[in-house]
C-alpha cells in the first residue's frame, strides 16, 4: 500500500541509495516509474546492463546488486523508484529538493515613538518552488519568539545597544541556514524605512487606534448634536406655550 512505501529525501546535486528489503533471488529489475533502469545478477562484483545510455552516468548498483544508488541527484530524479525481484516488487518514494542560501532579515516597519521600539521584521529566502517548505525560527534579542517568516519584537529603546544578536534560522527537508543581525538601528534606520501597511502587525495595530480614535470623535459629536437638538426643542415647546396662553 502507499502508506508502506518507503519515502527517500534527496538535496539536488546529492546521492541517495534504495535498498531492496529482499534478500532472496538471483537478479533484480530497478525501474523509475515505468521505465526500466538496469537488470543486475546478485554477485561480486554486480555487473549492471542498462536499458538506456542516459542512467550509466548517474546510477549504479552496490551490495551485489541489492542497492541502487543515484549520484549528482538532479530535480527531475523525484518519483517513485522501484525493484522486482523474483515477481515480487517493492517500490520507494523519492522526494528531491534544493539547498537553501542564507536568509536575509529585512525590516519592514518601526516606531519608536515612545519608550519602546516596535520593529516589524521579516526573515526570507529567495522563493524558489524547489526548496518546499520552509521554517522560520529566531533566537535573541532577550525575546521570546514565536515561528515564522514574519515577527514584531519590542525593544526598550535605552537597551538597543546592549542587545545580544539576533539569528533567523531558515530550514527545509535537506538543509539549514542561518542570518545574524548585530544591531536592529542598522536594520531600521530612522527615516529610512516603508510605514507600516495594515496588513502587519504594527500597521494594523496603528489602524486600530485610528479607528478607535474616529469612534470617539463621532460618538462625542453625535452627543453635541443631540443636546442642540434638544436645546431647540425646549426653546420651540417654550413660545408655543407662549402663543397658546395669547
Amino acid at each position: 500500500s502507499a502508506s508502506d512505501t518507503p519515502e527517500l529525501i534527496g538535496a539536488v546535486g546529492g546521492t541517495v541509495t534504495f535498498r531492496s528489503p529482499s534478500t532472496d533471488g538471483y537478479g533484480a529489475l530497478w525501474s523509475f516509474g515505468n521505465d526500466p533502469i538496469l537488470t543486475v545478477a546478485f554477485r561480486d562484483p554486480p555487473q549492471p546492463v542498462f536499458y538506456q545510455d542516459k542512467f550509466k552516468t548517474r546510477f549504479t548498483v552496490s551490495e551485489r546488486g541489492r542497492a541502487l544508488i543515484i549520484s549528482q541527484l538532479r530535480m527531475e530524479d523525484a518519483g517513485t523508484y522501484s525493484v522486482t525481484i523474483g515477481g515480487k516488487i517493492s517500490t520507494f518514494t523519492l522526494l528531491v529538493y534544493k539547498e537553501l542560501p542564507e536568509p536575509t532579515v529585512t525590516c519592514k516597519a518601526q516606531d519608536c515613538s515612545d519608550k519602546v521600539c516596535h520593529f516589524f521584521l521579516r526573515c526570507s529566502c529567495e522563493p524558489d518552488t524547489g526548496f518546499g517548505n520552509i521554517s522560520y525560527t529566531w533566537r535573541g534579542w532577550n525575546q521570546l519568539w514565536e515561528e515564522g517568516s514574519v515577527v514584531l519584537a519590542v525593544v526598550n529603546k535605552s537597551f538597543l545597544d546592549k542587545l545580544e544578536p539576533l539569528r533567523c534560522t531558515a530550514r527545509n527537508a535537506v538543509s539549514s541556514r542561518n542570518v545574524t543581525v548585530t544591531n536592529p538601528e542598522g536594520l531600521c534606520p530612522e527615516n529610512s524605512v516603508d510605514p507600516p501597511g495594515p496588513d502587519t502587525p504594527l500597521g494594523s495595530g496603528i489602524m486600530s487606534r485610528v479607528l478607535a480614535g474616529i469612534t470617539v470623535v463621532m460618538f462625542l459629536f453625535a452627543l453635541l448634536l443631540s443636546y442642540y437638538k434638544f436645546k431647540a426643542w425646549k426653546k420651540f415647546r417654550h413660545f408655543q406655550s407662549k402663543l397658546l396662553d395669547t
